[in-house]
């Protein structure tokens, strides 16, 4: 019992924290099955005591689709993360708390979960033969990368801190 309640206080906190990165995350998501042609069935939401948002959307039916999906994120939240970094850079405090905080939530959360990289592997085996081995090039490193949380938690700070790195001034 104690243990869900600390549980539930600590998603709380971590929605809170990067609650924009997190709905940016998600609406990549959204927008990569939209760009894809996958059906959206539950749309994201941020629930605050909760594990993780989610989308769910209908089974893809080529690696294609799926890697689209699945990458979505890095991109999205690495451009928003970019630009409110590079805005929070120009500007001074209190002003510049909002963009930083958007920023800083966005690039922490670019990476794909777990759960968004699940399915490349195996999805790869549904490619020709002759497409195989660009599969696995694109699918291992990305599913490498987020199969841990540690190391994926790692890289997201290094990642963050190199989309600032790239837009701060001077």
């Amino acid at each position: 019992m104690i243990l869900r309640v600390l549980n539930a206080l600590f998603n709380a906190a971590v929605t809170v924290a990067v609650g924009p990165g997190i709905l940016a995350h998600e609406y990549a998501h959204v927008f990569a099955c939209r760009l894809t042609g996958v059906e959206i069935e539950q749309w994201p939401s941020l629930a605050l005591f909760e594990d993780a948002a989610t989308v769910e959307h209908e089974p893809v039916e080529t690696f294609l689709q799926d890697y689209t999906i699945a990458v979505a994120p890095l991109i999205g939240n690495s451009l928003l993360a970019a630009g409110a970094l590079a805005l929070a850079t120009r500007l001074t405090p209190p002003v510049a708390f909002v963009p930083l905080w958007i920023g800083l939530a966005c690039g922490l959360t670019a990476l794909p979960s777990d759960a968004d990289t699940a399915s490349l592997l195996p999805g790869v085996s549904t490619l020709s033969p002759t497409f195989r081995p660009i599969g696995y090039a694109l699918a291992v490193p990305v599913r490498a990368i987020s199969y841990s949380m540690v190391l994926a938690g790692l890289l997201a700070l290094v990642w963050t801190g190199m989309i600032l790195a790239v837009v701060r001034p001077g």
